[in-house]
């Protein structure tokens, strides 16, 4: 199994737009590795994680070729993971030599979203969306998924997704604040992961626990995975989705998760296990 990082970064990117604060001035200055767009991943050549308007992007930067994909995970209906707008350039009539279906899957309001733009009549061919409950397993080209409700904004039906496949697991964790009791119970009836990829929209900043989380609740996370043998020794840790809010460039960041064996994602990262 193996996941590639397109993007890396929450709503604003790093840097942010408009921002002048010492994170985005120095991301600036470094380039490289501190320039993030927005968040999206993929799993194996064929699952996508995420449709965010950077999209179009990774697709020119990292040779994403959609007509590929079989399937999309959406995360949350927030703009900076699903911008349905875009799936729209799917069309028929917009498009030339494009046979595949990318079958969407989202929970309640990101699956609203989606199936607004995929009813029309020269969408129906070229996407579709199936709506997912949170805790309740599906399975999809050969892979097991197992959608856990995110702690965050409600409105967006967040969920984040534990993935099974040819023998390998791993748990991309973007947008959700410290877990449920729930969370827990599931992720331990599942068993071991081989990669965990958390959300540190936070950064080196502490006690961010709702909503995001930080290196700090990260780290809190990561030992408690190891006392209930959700992961181990083996397993490798990645933090993901960083915002300049949480004070930190990549080296500067990557310098401190380094004292504790977490690896720092960046735009073009990729993991095979």
């Amino acid at each position: 199994m193996k996941i590639k990082y397109f993007g890396t970064a929450a709503y604003e990117g790093v840097p942010s737009l408009y921002c002048q604060c010492e994170t985005c001035k120095k991301s600036r200055a470094a380039g490289g590795r501190s320039l993030r767009s927005r968040s999206q991943a993929l799993i194996n050549d064929d699952l996508l994680v995420d449709f965010p308007a950077d999209t179009v992007w990774h697709a020119q930067r990292y040779g994403l070729d959609l007509s590929a994909v079989n399937h999309c995970l959406i995360t949350h209906s927030h703009s900076d993971h699903l911008y349905p707008e875009d799936i729209e350039i799917a069309r028929r009539d917009y498009c030339q030599g494009y046979t595949n279906t990318l079958h969407f899957h989202a929970w309640e309001d990101g699956y609203r979203k989606i199936k607004a733009v995929t009813d029309s009549e020269l969408m129906r061919s070229a996407a579709d969306v199936a709506l997912i409950t949170p805790f309740h397993a599906f399975t999809v080209g050969g892979y097991r998924i197992l959608p856990l409700e995110a702690n965050h904004d409600p409105a967006s039906s967040p969920v984040f997704y534990r993935v099974e496949g040819d023998g390998k697991s791993l748990l991309y964790g973007n947008d959700t604040g410290y877990f449920s009791e729930k969370v827990w119970a599931e992720l331990k009836k599942a068993g071991r992961l081989d990669l965990v990829s958390l959300d540190c929209t936070g950064g080196v900043r502490t006690g961010w626990r709702d909503g995001h989380m930080c290196l700090e609740t990260d780290l809190e996370v990561f030992r408690r995975m190891e006392k209930e043998k959700i992961a181990d020794e083996r397993t490798i840790k990645v933090i993901n989705h960083f915002s300049h809010n949480g004070g930190a460039t990549y080296d500067e960041l990557a310098a401190e998760a380094a004292k504790y064996g977490v690896v720092v994602s960046f735009d073009g990262l990729e993991i095979e296990f």
